[in-house]
C-alpha cells in the first residue's frame, strides 16, 4: 500500500497526498507516545532509599499506576503495528504532503494547513522557512475551504479575524488581520451552516454569544457589511462539506488518516 500511495502523492494526487501526510504525522505521534509512556513507567520503578517504607495506600496507588501504563502502552504497541513499514520522514516533506494536497483541493488537508496543524511546536525551528510561505498564503487556503462550506475552517478562519478571541494567538491568527467584521460575517454564516443541528448544540452556544458581542462592538455600516458578507457566502456554499463531522469552538482537531481519502 505504502509504495503506491507515495507514488501517486509524489505524482500531485491530492487524496494521496493528504492520506500520506495523515498516515506519516499518526505513526510519528504513536512513537512519541510509546517513548513517553516507556520514560513514564521508568519512573514508576524507582527503588527508595533503604530502609524506607511505604504505606499500602502508596504502595495501592503505585500498582494502580503501573497497570495503568502498562495497559496503555499495550494499546499503542497494538496501534503501532499499523505503522510496521512507514519510514521516519522530515517535517519539511511531511508538510509538503500537506500542502501538496491542499492546493490539489482536498478540503480537510487545506482545513489542516490552513489552521496551522501541519506544523508541530517540537519542530518549529526545522520549519521556518515553511512558516514563511504559510503566512503568505495561510488565509488563502482557509478562504478556499470556507467556500467549501467546511465548517471547523469557517469557525477558525473567525476566531483569526476577531481580536476578543480568548486564548493564545494561533498560527492562523497570526497570518490574517484582526477585523470584527470579517469575524462576525463568518460567524453569521457558521450559524446558517449549523441550522438546529443537534451535532453543534455546544459550540453553537458559544458562537450565538459571540456573535452578541461583534455585534454590539460594530457600528451600523460595519455591522451591514459583515451581514452582506455571511449571505455571500451563504450564496456561494449554502450546505455543509461532506467531510464535516462536527465542530468545537476554538479548537481545530487534527485530520484523521480516514477522513483524507481510502488508500
Amino acid at each position: 500500500m505504502l509504495p503506491d500511495l507515495r507514488a501517486r502523492a509524489n505524482a500531485g494526487e491530492p487524496d494521496a497526498a493528504c492520506r500520506l501526510a495523515a498516515e506519516m504525522e499518526y505513526c510519528d505521534r504513536i512513537a512519541t507516545q510509546l517513548s513517553s509512556i516507556s520514560e513514564a513507567m521508568k519512573s514508576t520503578n524507582v527503588r527508595l532509599p533503604q530502609g524506607t517504607r511505604m504505606t499500602p495506600e502508596l504502595q495501592a496507588t503505585v500498582r494502580q499506576t503501573q497497570q495503568a501504563m502498562a495497559a496503555g502502552a499495550e494499546r499503542m504497541l497494538q496501534e503501532s503495528a499499523h505503522c510496521e513499514g512507514v519510514p521516519a520522514v522530515s517535517a519539511n516533506q511531511r508538510l509538503q504532503y500537506w500542502r501538496t494536497a491542499a492546493i490539489g483541493g482536498n478540503v480537510v488537508a487545506m482545513r489542516h494547513y490552513a489552521v496551522g496543524n501541519a506544523f508541530r511546536m517540537n519542530e518549529t525551528l526545522e520549519n521556518l522557512d515553511n512558516l514563511r510561505v504559510y503566512q503568505r498564503e495561510a488565509e488563502t487556503f482557509a478562504k478556499r475551504a470556507v467556500a467549501e462550506g467546511d465548517l471547523s475552517t469557517v469557525l477558525a478562519l473567525a476566531a483569526a479575524h476577531n481580536p476578543a478571541q480568548p486564548g493564545q494567538r494561533h498560527l492562523l491568527a497570526q497570518a490574517v488581520t484582526p477585523d470584527r467584521s470579517q469575524a462576525l460575517a463568518l460567524y453569521l454564516y457558521a450559524q446558517s451552516l449549523m441550522r438546529d443541528d443537534e451535532r453543534f448544540a455546544t459550540p453553537r452556544t458559544f458562537i450565538d454569544q459571540t456573535v452578541r458581542n461583534l455585534e454590539q462592538d460594530l457600528d451600523p455600516p460595519a455591522l451591514a457589511r459583515a451581514r452582506a458578507q455571511a449571505a455571500d457566502h451563504m450564496r456561494v456554499q449554502p450546505t455543509l462539506a461532506a467531510s464535516v463531522q462536527g465542530a468545537v469552538f476554538g479548537y481545530t482537531r487534527d485530520v484523521e488518516r480516514q477522513e483524507c481519502a481510502s488508500p
